[in-house]
């Protein structure tokens, strides 16, 4: 460690220099209590080397292809049945869905919840009716115009 006194434009510094690391130019500075890390302007800095990759014999048994399949999330299914289509009226996930098949549901009652740019939005049915068909679930991306559900 170097310490050195400074006076610069009539002010007194207290210079302490704690390290410096010739491999990338950097210093550990303290100047009146206060720490710092510095670059050293005009120094050169050891190249670094890149790792090298090396592909495994085929012997070994590794691969670089996963053998568990990856996780996705549900989608909406495609069929959807006769009667009234309750449509995605923007593009979002579905966070919840209010009602099951079977379930009576009356006009304007909300039958699922959509989070689209970051809001949740209710998803009101516009007509009463049985439940006939759920075509999603609770996680399910779903684009403008996707059939949620089907009432009859």
């Amino acid at each position: 460690m170097k310490k050195y006194s400074l006076k610069i434009n009539g002010n007194q510094y207290e210079v302490k220099i704690d390290d410096v690391n010739e491999a990338s130019t950097l210093a550990h500075v303290t100047v009146n209590g206060t720490k710092y890390d510095v670059e050293i302007e005009g120094g050169k800095g050891k190249p670094v080397s890149k790792p090298q990759v090396i592909a495994a014999p085929e012997s070994t048994g590794l691969s670089v292809t996963p053998k568990t399949p990856i996780a996705t999330k549900p989608a909406a299914v495609a069929a959807p049945a006769s009667g009234y289509k309750v449509t995605c009226p923007l593009p979002g996930t579905v966070l919840s869905l209010a009602v099951k098949e079977g379930d009576t549901v009356a006009a304007g009652q909300t039958v699922a919840v959509l989070e689209a740019m970051k809001m949740e939005n209710n998803i009101d049915a516009e007509r009463g009716g049985v439940v006939k068909q759920v075509l999603v679930s609770a996680g399910a991306t779903v684009m403008e115009g996707d059939v949620l559900l089907v009432i009859e």
